[in-house]
């Protein structure tokens, strides 16, 4: 890792962005993939990020961000494109926070009120899902008129039946109407990297590098049976494996034994089901579960998770009556001009 990309102060960005970095975000230094896609994200590559999670791909992409606004291209747009509202909803609070301190306007495209259009024309970074862009696009293509940086987050995602059409059409109808513009692709997991990376005429920064270390273990019937760690450091401790285990729970909820092992560890924990439907059900399932042994073991921890759960559900709330308004508004809009 060269010593010119490893420390955030020595970036070649304004000083105010270098400062919010370290002194908001207290990040300080660049992990080793980081550091290894400043020379082609800072000079403007097109540039394809196939690393872990956790490993830090989003400060890539704003730092290529602010270079392209800030240095290279003032007055230019940055759109930034995601698979889901909700990772739509994360990314707009992370850049608002920088924009705030910035000078920057964000813009969220995810719904059909009359707000987000307008935002959406105004704004100097655009977050949105790959439908909405498309429907941008379609309806007004001067929206993107002085895109100078393109970020498609959860890249991989191009190879998905329903999803990854749409994000084809984007990234092409970009690169034809914008060919000047950068394009930085982010993802975990893509597989054939260096077709991808080639189709986009991309800089590849691949690398198997992480922050913390990953253990794999199987777990059936209550007993968890490590069998390898993975991680970027070294040390026998690092790879050291730690000793099968049983857990207690109910062997007929598996995942709410393990849900519940985990809060003891103070760890976290990410449970896979197949549909929207299921997540829901399964939630509601374990969110019982897990209230009933906070009750007893850790009561101020369940009152401040009951306060955020009562901010998240005010927030929804007045989410979705400002787009109930924004669409009565359009359409006594539309009624006033066709009278």
């Amino acid at each position: 890792m060269s010593a010119q990309h490893s420390e955030v102060m020595s970036l070649d960005l304004p000083d105010n962005a270098k400062r919010f970095f370290a002194d908001v975000w207290g990040i300080k230094k660049l992990h080793p993939p980081q550091s290894e896609a400043m020379p082609a994200v800072l000079s403007g590559s097109n540039t394809l990020l196939a690393i872990p999670t956790a490993s830090g791909k989003s400060l890539v992409a704003y730092i290529g961000i602010l270079r392209k606004l800030l240095v290279d291209d003032i007055g230019s747009k940055a759109v930034y494109i995601v698979p889901l509202k909700a990772l739509a909803s994360e990314k707009y609070e992370e850049l608002k926070q920088m924009g705030d301190h910035l000078g920057l306007k964000i813009g969220l495209g995810i719904g059909d009120s009359g707000r987000e259009a307008a935002n959406a024309d105004s704004c100097d970074i655009l977050v949105c899902t790959s439908e909405k862009l498309d429907s941008i696009m379609r309806s007004n293509s001067d929206v993107v008129a002085n895109v100078s940086i393109v970020i498609a987050d959860e890249f991989h995602l191009m190879n998905d039946s329903s999803r990854g059409p749409t994000l084809e059409i984007n990234l092409t109808r970009l690169r034809y109407l914008r060919p000047k513009s950068q394009l930085i692709a982010l993802s975990a997991t893509v597989g054939n990297c260096k077709e991808l990376a080639e189709w986009l005429d991309a800089t590849l920064v691949q690398s198997d590098w992480r922050p913390v270390a990953l253990e794999y273990s199987t777990f059936h019937d209550l007993h968890i049976e490590p069998r390898m760690v993975q991680s970027s450091q070294v040390g026998e401790e690092i790879a050291k494996l730690n000793p099968p285990r049983d857990i207690e729970g109910p062997k007929s909820h598996p995942a709410g034994a393990i849900v519940i092992d985990s809060l003891a560890q103070d760890g976290q924990l990410l449970v896979f089901v197949g549909t929207r439907r299921s997540a829901q059900s399964e939630a509601r399932t374990l969110s019982k579960r897990v209230k009933k042994v906070l009750v007893k073991q850790d009561p101020q921890r369940l009152a401040k998770l009951q306060e955020l759960a009562a901010k998240l559900s005010r927030n929804a709330l007045n989410l979705q009556w400002a787009s109930h308004y924004a669409n009565l508004f359009q359409a006594v809009l539309r009624f006033i001009m066709l009278g």
